[in-house]
């Protein structure tokens, strides 16, 4: 027996491990995993093959270099108990590789350790499959802004999805070093997992690691790799009301929204805004935050490749806000805010989310602080920033245009630490005051990278102003962030634009829209929000199904079907969003068995008010005109004959923020409701083939209204008198709770 001391990843875990040696390096040894995986090795050829997955898939490839020792060991680490292969490499001295498979998961983890310190980054790949299943269909994200989904073998820091036309799926990607790893290849004939090919100058006992994980079904893969990956660096993902930004409706001043580099002249930019949240507050429409854009601080006249600008707004006075280029001091311009960012704050009385972007080469912060290129490395200079943002009443620092600061930034993709420099300093310091993060702009590692701090909340999932041309990425790359504990953000729309709020609702992330005084739309914001501003969302973001990987990756053009839920004790309520992708008529078919809901269920058209009964088994089929788009939610049959929808005034109707609990006792559906202090009746409907009776044992409820041509029931229920607080915000609520029975 002895302790096997393999440094990994940095992190301090406690190792168990017991470690027989093999006799011979010419022996042929295998280990096994969960889900059929095995790993085997061939001392002779150096030669290793990994096989796992419903299909057994295999993945061959083979070291360049011989192993002069080879190691069976069992251990634990964060992702459970493993059995482990451990290969002395014979050069470069002291380097070792090793295969780590997993009892309790179908995955695999490879470590390559260097020995010396190495000025020419990694002596070798690894892994490095030559051997790769044939037939399948890959998926990764671009190495671009805001990691744009591919049906190839993107090669960059971003996970590989392949899957097969049943959807047996496996995912790989780094596993540490997220900021200089890189996957290359083409995902057929090669799956290489490496460094980028900059990387100079590694430390002894540097440690790349490799995540490999299979699965049935290319959701339920992502969400296996996202929970290894976060367990490997030890993420708590944050809920989905963790900060103001995902609690509450918001109001945004980014680009796309009337008050980006633009305000009335009579009020100014500080007067508009606070004009704005009067008349919000005047006219019942809840907004709890406010978003500040890239307008708020001064700037040079710079583009991010160093061309000059003119003015941003040229209607509006020339000032060091009113330009384009980069950071010159991160602070409220006093031609704007005369009496400082705080005084603003507290004016308004509600949190700010801030946006920042890069460094300027001509920042006087670069006489005082460490600037690699355009980002910031220096634990001071985050420190300094965050404090001031802390004593100015902001709640959550937008990190943008982290594209152009890795271009622009060689360390960070060339330097070991550097990236964690950049990154880990921003979240630090952040934490320190209590603030949460937003990545926009962000490549695919930023994604990975992200998941190692827990108060990166949101991250951008689509390009400035949403709207239909972005859907498709924001679902795929909303997919990305969900399956790493990140909420996704939309980005600004109006909120007339019923189909962009619903997707923003969806996402389960923030919701927030950029209107022209006078121009909102109070009765569609109330249907994402309570009347104190609390969202009211599903439990996990919109993503697409499973059929629309194989349907894009084949090249057809059917209607988009995205999915997500809220579950509930006694039930899970599904949400679909759908739309067509022709000019021309397409049929649309949903079988909510594939979706989660094996037995009878009612289909409810949100938007038109209608609702039919699906037997088990049974599609739901349809045509979508040209750019018609489909909301759904989609409930089951209870013992007792109904489906239970909850809130007929909300998108989500069973959202946790309004339903707090379903429960079924025997025949009988106990529902919770939550209401925002104050507030007046709730309408809760279902559908039924008779009207279920409906008693309150607590709050009081109405009549029961009943159609018996469609089969839906609603009745009114108002809250008991009694208030708690409701965490983390605290917000005072009331509640209700009823239940329903046959009568």
């Amino acid at each position: 027996m002895k302790l096997v001391l393999f440094p990994w990843l940095r992190f301090p875990v406690a190792w168990l491990a017991a470690a027989v040696w093999l006799p011979s390096v010419h022996a042929v040894e295998t280990i096994e995993g969960a889900g059929g995986v095995r790993a085997t090795f061939d001392a002779s050829g150096s030669s290793y093959e990994i096989r796992g997955g419903a299909a057994d898939w295999s993945f061959r490839g083979q070291l360049p270099v011989p192993v002069t020792d080879v190691a069976r060991e069992n251990g634990t680490d964060r992702l459970g108990n493993y059995t482990e292969l451990r290969l002395q490499l014979a050069s470069p001295p002291a380097s070792s590789a090793a295969i780590r498979v997993y009892r309790g998961r179908p995955a695999v983890l490879f470590l390559l350790k260097t020995g010396a310190p190495s000025g020419s980054g990694l002596p070798l790949t690894f892994p490095e499959f030559t051997g790769v299943p044939s037939g399948l269909h890959r998926f990764s994200y671009r190495d671009a802004v805001f990691s744009p989904p591919s049906f190839k073998a993107e090669s960059n820091g971003t996970p590989w999805l392949l899957f097969d036309d049943r959807a047996q799926a496996a995912i790989v990607s780094p596993a540490d070093h997220f900021m200089i790893a890189r996957l290359s290849g083409d995902g057929r004939s090669r799956i290489a997992s490496g460094l980028n090919p900059g990387v100079r100058d590694l430390p002894a006992g540097f440690t790349q690691a490799t995540l490999l994980v299979f699965g049935q079904g290319i959701n339920a893969t992502w969400d296996a790799w996202g929970r290894a990956l976060q367990e490997l660096v030890h993420r708590k993902a944050p809920a989905n009301d963790a900060d103001a930004g995902l609690r509450y409706l918001g109001y945004w001043t980014d680009n796309g929204a009337d008050y980006y580099y633009n305000y009335d002249p009579r009020l100014g930019y500080a007067g508009t805004l606070e004009a704005l949240v009067t008349r919000y507050r005047r006219e019942g429409i809840p907004i709890r935050y406010l978003q500040l854009d890239s307008w708020w601080y001064e700037k040079t006249f710079t583009s991010p490749e160093g061309r000059p600008g003119g003015t941003k707004n040229p209607a509006l006075p020339a000032g060091e806000w009113n330009r384009y280029g980069g950071l010159l001091k991160y602070e409220a311009d006093p031609a704007l805010f005369p009496d400082g960012l705080g005084a603003f704050q507290r004016r308004l009385g509600l949190p700010l989310i801030t946006h920042n972007r890069w460094v300027d080469p001509a920042s006087p912060y670069r006489a005082t602080y460490r600037i690699s290129g355009y980002a910031a490395v220096d634990p001071r200079w985050w420190h300094d920033i965050m404090t001031y943002l802390g004593s100015a009443g902001v709640g959550t620092y937008e990190q943008d245009w982290l594209n152009i600061i890795y271009e622009h930034s060689p360390t960070l993709s060339t330097t070991v630490g550097a990236g964690d420099a950049f990154t880990g300093g921003m979240a630090r310091a952040a934490a320190e005051r209590g603030l949460s993060l937003q990545y926009c702009m962000a490549l695919p590692r930023y994604f990975l990278q992200g998941a190692r701090y827990d108060n990166l909340t949101t991250i951008r999932v689509s390009d400035d102003r949403f709207e239909r041309s972005r859907w498709d990425r924001f679902l795929y790359t909303s997919r990305l962030a969900s399956a790493l504990g990140i909420w996704p953000w939309v980005d600004v729309f109006k909120s007339g634009e019923t189909d962009n709020l619903i997707l923003a609702d969806l996402s389960g992330g923030m919701v927030g829209t950029g209107d022209r005084m006078g121009a909102e739309d109070r009765e569609n914001l109330l249907r994402v929000a309570r009347p104190d501003g609390v969202l009211v969302k599903p439990d996990a973001p919109l993503v697409p199904i499973d059929a629309m990987y194989l349907a894009d990756a084949r090249g057809d053009k059917v209607p988009m079907v995205a999915t997500t839920f809220t579950q509930h004790e006694g039930q899970r309520t599904l949400y679909v969003f759908a739309y067509n992708r022709r000019n021309e008529p397409a049929p649309l078919e949903i079988e909510p068995a594939s979706l989660g809901i094996a037995g009878d269920c009612w289909v409810y058209d949100v938007r038109n008010r209608t609702a039919r009964r699906v037997t088990a088994g049974q599609p739901c089929r349809q045509t979508l005109g040209p750019d018609a788009t489909l909301d759904l939610a989609i409930a089951p049959v209870t013992a007792g004959g109904w489906a239970f929808f909850g809130d007929a005034g909300k998108f989500v109707s069973t959202g946790r923020k309004r339903i707090a609990e379903i429960a079924q006792h025997g025949a009988d559906t106990l529902v919770k409701v939550v209401f925002a202090a104050g507030e007046g009746p709730v309408t809760l409907f279902g559908y039924a083939g008779a009207a279920p009776r409906v008693a309150a044992e607590s709050g009081r409820v109405g009549p029961v209204n009943y159609s018996a041509s469609t089969g839906r029931f609603e009745f009114p229920v108002t809250a008991a008198p009694e208030r708690r607080g409701e965490t983390p915000g605290n917000d005072p609520v009331q509640e209700a709770v009823v239940t329903l029975s046959a009568r």
